[in-house]
């Protein structure tokens, strides 16, 4: 296919929500630890790992911002059955843009790993760190990779699907599923910032 640069037609594009931003991790007002200092051992790895999962996250809502206009553009040059010049080109930065979210994934998976043996060697009798019982650590990093897991599948079948669908109803579901991640609910957020205070990063 060759590849030209598509003309834009706005009135064939759904609009994005003019309210809509990334997340962002707002600080909390809970009391920090005393263990942020100079940690050593089984806690200071938790903690890095703790660190390393909302890098990660941050990593994935910048991959998700980058495809918006991507998919807006495929929207618009996909008017009819036909396959018009560059949108294959569209296409294929939507796959790398999908590629990258799968290996974020891929991270969140190891990391939730790693948190649960590294959890598991705290030997000591009181807390980690505040009030968490060993066990939840891993916990919620498996519930958080799980919901971003899910989320990449969604983002998949967008990819597979927006070349093939030039009717209004598609193009408009295809960028909702997009916007809005409805894997990635508030209570998915709010087990990332608990985890954040609970190690001392908030």
């Amino acid at each position: 296919m060759m590849q030209t640069t598509p003309k834009k037609n706005s009135d064939t594009v759904p609009a994005i929500p003019e309210h809509f931003s990334p997340l962002v991790i707002s600080e909390s007002p809970v009391t920090k630890t005393s263990q942020r200092g100079n940690l050593t051992g089984t806690p200071r790895r938790v903690r890095d790992i703790a660190a390393d999962i909302h890098s990660s996250i941050q990593q994935w809502n910048s991959v998700h911002l980058h495809a918006v206009p991507i998919l807006k553009n495929i929207c618009q040059i996909k008017v009819d059955e036909k396959y018009p010049d560059g949108l294959q080109d569209s296409c294929d930065v939507l796959e790398v843009d999908c590629n990258a979210l799968d290996e974020i994934v891929a991270s969140l998976k190891l990391l939730a790993h790693q948190i649960k043996v590294a959890a598991s060697l705290h030997r000591a009798a009181e807390n980690m760190f505040l009030t968490w019982p060993i066990d939840k650590f891993g916990d919620v990093a498996e519930k958080i990779y799980e919901a971003y897991r899910d989320e990449a599948v969604v983002k998949r079948k967008v990819l597979e699907n927006i070349a093939h669908n030039h009717q209004e109803a598609w193009k408009i579901l295809h960028l909702a599923a997009w916007v809005h991640q409805p894997n990635i609910t508030e209570n998915v957020t709010r087990l990332l910032e608990s985890l954040l205070v609970e190690t001392g990063h908030r």
